[in-house]
Order: C-alpha cells, then sequence, then structure tokens
C-alpha cells in the first residue's frame, strides 16, 4: 500500500501548484495524471505577470528561458468594441506586478511544472494513471483508485480538470449555464499585424463574449472565440468562430494568408468562480478547472489556477501544523472565497448583463479610450497589475450608487 501526505489527482497547474507547495512544506505527495507528458492542453495561453510571479517562484520561469521561442511577451491589451471603438492599454511599471507577461502554450508551460514536479524528493509522480474514484472510510475519503493501483493520503486534491472524476464523486460539479462558458481556438501561422499586445474583440453576437488573437511567435497567433452560456448557446461556438476569422473587418483581412496549424482547432467548457458552491467536502479540496475557479469576465483561468492550487496547499499544510485536520476545507474556503469571490467572481457576475449590453460596452470603451491612463488602468487589471476595485471606480460616470453597492465597493 502506497501511504502519502496528500494525494493529487491531475498534473496540470492547480494539481502541480500544489504539489510543489506541499513539497516545499515537507510534506510527501502522490501526484496522479492520466496523460503522458508532454500533452496538449486546450487553452488561450494568456499568462499574466501575477501567473509569471508564482511560476518564478515555483522555478519554472527558469526552464521557460531555457527554451528558445516558448515565451511570447505582451506588454498591454486592446480591446475592440462592437461600433469599431479601439482602446489600447498598456501595462504600467508601477504597478503590483514586478514580472511580465506571455503567451506561453499550455503544452510546454505544464511539461515545465511537471519537470520541477519530477525532480523534487517529496514527490512521487504518475504519469499515465487514470483516476477512476475517492477510496472512502465512512464519511472521509482515505485516497484514491487509480488505473495503476490504489494511492492513500490523509488528504486528497481533485485538480483534474472541468470534468473532473474526484468532483465527480463528491457530487460538487458545475452544470449550471449561468455559471458557465465555453471556448474554441486554433494556432494560426502567417497572421499579419501582430503587436505585443492581445487583442481581445468585441463582437455584437459574442457579448459578453469576445474573439481574440494572442501574438504567439513570428506572425504566429492563438486565435479563439468565448461565449458565456448564460447570454449565448455554445452549439454555434465553431460558426461563430468561423465567421470571426473570416468576416471581423479587423480580423479578416490579417488572416487573408494564415494557415490554421492541424489538429489545433480545439473547444473546451469553462466553469466559472461564480458558481456557489463549496470546493470541497472534509479532507477533499478542489482546485483549478475541477473547483470552477475562473473569471466569470475574462474567462481567465490559468492565475487561478495556480494560486487556488497554492491555497489548497497551504490550507493542508496549517490544517497539519495545528493538528486539526478537520479544518482543512474551512481554511481553504475563507482563502479563496476572501480574495477571489468577493473582489472578482461575484462582481464579475453581477457585471456580465451590463457587458452583454453593445451599448453600454461602446460607452464604456469610448469613455475609457479617451483618456491613456484609463486605457492603462484597464489594461493593468485585466493584466493583474491593478485592483479591480480601482477599474470599477473610473466606471462611476456609468454606474449607479446602487450598482456601486452591489459591487461592494
Amino acid at each position: 500500500m502506497q501511504s502519502y501526505d496528500v494525494v493529487i489527482s491531475g498534473a496540470g497547474l492547480a494539481g502541480c501548484s500544489a504539489a510543489l507547495t506541499l513539497a516545499r512544506n515537507g510534506l510527501r505527495v502522490a501526484l496522479l495524471d492520466k496523460a503522458r507528458f508532454p500533452r496538449e492542453k486546450v487553452c488561450g495561453d494568456g499568462v499574466t505577470a501575477a501567473s509569471s510571479t508564482i511560476l518564478n517562484d515555483l522555478g519554472v520561469m527558469e526552464l521557460l528561458r531555457q527554451r528558445s521561442g516558448a515565451m511570447m511577451p505582451f506588454r498591454g491589451v486592446t480591446l475592440f468594441s462592437p461600433f469599431g471603438t479601439v482602446m489600447s492599454g498598456r501595462f504600467s511599471a508601477t504597478g503590483l506586478q514586478t514580472d511580465e507577461s506571455y503567451v506561453i502554450s499550455r503544452s510546454v508551460l505544464d511539461e515545465c511544472l511537471v519537470s520541477r514536479a519530477r525532480e523534487h524528493d517529496h514527490i512521487d509522480f504518475h504519469e499515465q494513471t487514470a483516476v477512476d474514484r475517492l477510496i472512502m472510510d465512512g464519511r472521509k475519503a482515505v485516497g484514491l483508485s487509480a488505473s495503476s493501483g490504489e494511492f492513500y493520503g490523509r488528504f486528497v486534491i481533485g485538480a483534474d480538470g472541468a470534468y473532473s472524476p474526484v468532483a465527480k464523486n463528491l457530487k460538487i460539479v458545475n452544470h449550471d449555464k449561468n455559471h458557465h462558458a465555453f471556448a474554441i481556438r486554433a494556432y494560426f501561422s502567417n497572421v499579419e499585424g501582430l503587436t505585443d499586445s492581445i487583442e481581445l474583440h468585441y463582437e455584437k453576437s459574442m457579448l459578453p463574449g469576445y474573439g481574440w488573437v494572442f501574438p504567439a511567435g513570428t506572425m504566429r497567433a492563438n486565435v479563439g472565440v468565448g461565449l458565456m452560456t448564460r447570454f449565448t448557446d455554445q452549439r454555434g461556438l465553431k460558426r461563430m468562430f468561423g465567421r470571426f476569422i473570416a468576416d471581423n473587418p479587423l480580423v479578416a483581412g490579417r488572416m487573408k494568408k494564415a494557415v490554421m496549424e492541424p489538429e489545433t482547432l480545439k473547444a473546451w467548457p469553462l466553469p466559472l468562480g461564480s458558481f456557489d458552491a463549496q470546493r470541497g467536502r472534509d479532507n477533499v479540496l478542489l482546485a483549478g478547472d475541477a473547483g470552477s475557479f475562473i473569471d466569470p469576465v475574462t474567462g481567465e483561468g490559468i492565475y487561478y489556477a495556480l494560486k487556488s492550487g497554492r491555497y489548497a496547499a497551504e490550507a493542508i499544510a496549517r490544517a497539519i501544523d495545528e493538528k486539526r485536520d478537520e479544518q482543512v476545507l474551512r481554511h481553504f474556503e475563507t482563502l479563496w472565497r476572501s480574495e477571489f469571490l468577493r473582489r472578482i467572481y461575484s462582481p464579475g457576475y453581477a457585471i456580465q448583463p451590463f457587458l452583454a449590453n453593445r451599448f453600454f460596452l461602446e460607452g464604456l470603451l469610448r469613455y475609457v479610450s479617451g483618456k491613456q491612463h484609463r486605457a492603462n488602468l484597464m489594461a493593468d487589471v485585466i493584466g493583474h497589475n491593478r485592483k479591480r476595485s480601482e477599474l470599477y471606480q473610473l466606471f462611476n460616470p456609468f454606474f449607479s450608487g446602487a450598482f456601486r453597492k452591489l459591487l461592494r465597493l
């Protein structure tokens, strides 16, 4: 019987972040994943400076820098309204973050994280090991049953994606279309007009979702479309992607000579953080997509996966240090709710209907684009370089006192 302090299902961003943090605290970890690495992971690939800071702390940025062309830095955000208004903001040098933002393929990023996990003496990494179910002793989980055997642990973390078998076992699965999104992306070569900014294109048929063009190399881009199922049926996602490439006047001309890279057109679900549920039960915690840790406005998941994995590890380390294992879920809930739910997820869900209104969005982007410092603030907030509350305060001309109260300002 293999026994550990913590058994983790999923070796993506959240799972590796948790494993490496736990191992630093001297805890023995089993890290399981059904895939063989490197493996493809469908994503927009935008790594903000806040994510870079965590990756730097985990020793992953060092590995990425050793790979030529693995990281494409971006230094701003350009937003396009449904009526053609353009807001171009740059990241400030005086914000919360000191690291840079990059577009990094998830296959490369996740492989580097796994490499760090493989190196650590306190982590046993098992790839091609598909988790089937929790092993229970009464109400308490005592491990995971997987394709290569049983792995026992004092705590369990489910970091195994939107279709998490651990979350399914716990019956904590986000099926609510009001708190869900879907996205589709492909890689293209020979894309013209790319800059050092990521692009978000808000089209009337997508709102409050958007299309994106992220520079992923010389004349190479990650291009995609994301939809909020609260407002738009995801069954039209592939058709909408095709229209975005072919008909958007600010995109189509630059894609005339572009070539879609084979087998890169993939779609995936985005369980949003506004989903109202605990992220675990007893001694089992959920992190990353398994726990619905995705921004309900931007659809970003990388930062929240890394941070929720770290929070899960911190909650476990604290419970062990206090010799009160039964408090681990309370510690985890306190950590993520205080930073994510109150400041990001609940306000983001509240603002979705406003962003779904093209006239409101047009007025907003005209106002923000009118002054460069406003545009820079918008970019900084998207890049986690400034607090989102600062952006809401900037929007005073558009928000009534009642709405500001709803956003808890």
